[in-house]
């Protein structure tokens, strides 16, 4: 079977002994395939396990607190419900979305796409089906969100005595599941089992070959044959494209560092903080790695992909090392959605903590600059083309 590598484009054959095994682009070295045993029965057991944990997770209690007298017992689902009613739909849509909506849609396609069911649904259906895990996968922030709970908590301790429910202990086994289950996912597996009659072992290699991005086969037409998605040599203005969003990003950058996120509200005092003062309070209090935590993902990130992904582009203009170039790009990739954190505790924070006038967090309008900032550079990161490095003979 042919192939070509997402990242260098360098066609590759892969050999029957070597199907299924863990292989490495000999140019760039990303990972062309890695399948892992019993990958079937690996991809169901730990979806269904958890989506189940998922589902049983959102209503027992997630987190206790108590402050001055009063306790506040709040579970997932009140969490999102409060955060609709009172507050910001922008930023319920948000939570709702990452914590329910994408994981039960992945881990239903995931159990369908592995089961003999997938064998009785119609190619146009499967495309679709297919096509959506492809889209909704890269969007996985469970891990993140958890991640932006123990910050939180640690973020309360100073100000009520906390006791974590059941619903939190499930939804951390659900975490562990799901990243396992997204793990085991092999892309050539979801399309090979939908009967098409293309092969791309009949596909002579050239540079002219075209590599799909949704699932990967290699053809010369305008559009895939496995699963019809327009076909392009690289991505259309992908420079153009990528720097504008991080232009963008970094214009956002300046009001959502120097606007407060929110407001904590305490026995009537209003006390606002940006991202810089909640890091301030966290190291003055000792939370020293939480403190650093929140520092390096929602500040130093955000300035070092601006800064790296300028590198990238000055790089396709004056090529040099394109090999090392391609390890700053993984780097990118790999970071950019931990700039979330600040987002999900502010969330955490607005619709766990609603004690009245005793203890109370309001969201402010310098947590939408900051989530629209994470936004436009996770664009101006999808935007690039990390082949465009190994054009102009620097192969």
């Amino acid at each position: 079977m042919i192939t070509k590598c997402p990242e260098c484009d360098q066609s590759i054959t892969f050999s029957e002994q070597n199907k299924g095994k863990r292989l490495l682009c000999p140019t760039c070295h990303c990972t062309l395939r890695h399948v892992r045993p019993l990958q079937n029965q690996r991809v169901i057991a730990f979806s269904l396990t958890a989506l189940t944990l998922l589902l049983s997770s959102l209503l027992p209690n997630f987190i206790s607190y108590t402050q001055h007298g009063i306790n506040q017992s709040v579970s997932l689902w009140q969490a999102c419900v409060l955060l609709a009613e009172q507050y910001s739909y922008f930023l319920a849509g948000l939570f709702i979305f990452t914590i329910l909506i994408m994981p039960v849609v992945v881990c239903s396609l995931l159990l369908l796409s592995h089961t003999s069911i997938w064998r009785k649904v119609s190619p146009h259906n499967a495309r679709y089906l297919a096509k959506l895990l492809h889209a909704l996968t890269p969007l996985n922030l469970t891990d993140i969100f958890l991640v932006a709970v123990l910050v939180s908590a640690f973020k309360l301790m100073t100000f009520a005595e906390l006791s974590m429910g059941s619903g939190f202990w499930l939804y951390v086994l659900f975490v562990l599941c799901f990243i396992e289950a997204i793990s085991c996912l092999d892309n050539d597996y979801l399309w090979q089992h939908q009967n098409h009659k293309t092969d791309n072992q009949s596909l002579a290699i050239s540079d002219t070959a075209k590599r799909c991005k949704v699932c990967g086969y290699v053809s010369h037409d305008e559009r895939c044959l496995r699963c019809y998605a327009r076909l392009h040599h690289r991505k259309v203005n992908s420079i153009q494209r990528s720097l504008a969003w991080m232009l963008t990003s970094v214009v956002l950058i300046i009001p959502a560092n120097m606007l407060p996120i929110m407001d904590t509200v305490s026995l009537g005092i209003h006390t606002p903080a940006t991202i810089f003062s909640g890091v301030q309070v966290l190291w003055e209090d000792g939370s020293y790695p939480i403190a650093s935590l929140i520092f390096i993902a929602s500040i130093c990130i955000p300035i070092f992909k601006a800064a790296l992904l300028f590198y990238l582009l000055l790089r396709i203009k004056k090529p040099k090392s394109p090999y090392k170039a391609t390890r700053i790009y993984r780097l990118l990739e790999s970071v950019g959605k931990w700039s979330m954190i600040d987002v999900f505790v502010v969330i955490l924070l607005v619709s766990l903590v609603q004690l009245g006038t005793v203890l109370n967090v309001e969201p402010e309008v310098g947590v939408v600059f900051f989530t629209l900032m994470v936004l436009c550079q996770i664009a101006a990161v999808n935007s690039f083309d990390p082949r465009l490095l190994w054009d102009k003979g620097n192969r």
